[in-house]
């Protein structure tokens, strides 16, 4: 085991400590479960099932369950496509129709909102309580 992996990270109070399992050729067991699972995490490959080999006709029926798949998948894909290009011609008929009907209406559909910033108006999703708390007096009627 190289020097690199007997070298692990911990946080603790504000600032990062490199800790050492080895010190100075000799080894030291430190029974801190949190660098067992450090180690783990960090030199330990994952654990992987073993690849199925086939062979005959179940690689055949195999690749051609694969290949119906990726074909299904394009053709999905390639109605999406279709669609999106079907909105954004519709989209575009209709803004030239609204240019020729009324310039001012033109105009404000083309213009951004100053007031409008969605990631700012967009309510963050917490796990924070609410500032008021649980309200103790409250009698269901």
């Amino acid at each position: 085991m190289s020097c690199a992996a007997n070298r692990f990270y911990r946080i603790s109070s504000q600032q990062i400590r490199r800790i050492s399992t080895r010190s100075a050729g000799n080894t030291t067991t430190n029974n801190d479960p949190r660098l067992e699972v450090i180690r783990r995490v960090l030199f330990e490959p994952p654990v992987r099932d073993k690849l199925i080999s086939l062979e005959g006709e179940a690689a055949e029926q195999h690749e051609t369950i694969e290949q119906a798949w990726k074909l299904h998948q394009m053709r999905q894909r390639e109605q999406r496509q279709r669609s999106m290009e079907r909105q954004f011609r519709a989209m575009h008929a209709a803004m030239t129709e609204l240019e020729k009907t009324s310039d001012r209406l033109y105009k404000g559909a083309i213009v951004k909102s100053r007031h409008i910033t969605y990631p700012k108006q967009a309510k963050i999703p917490s796990e924070t309580p609410s500032p008021q708390g649980w309200d103790y007096a409250y009698k269901s009627t």
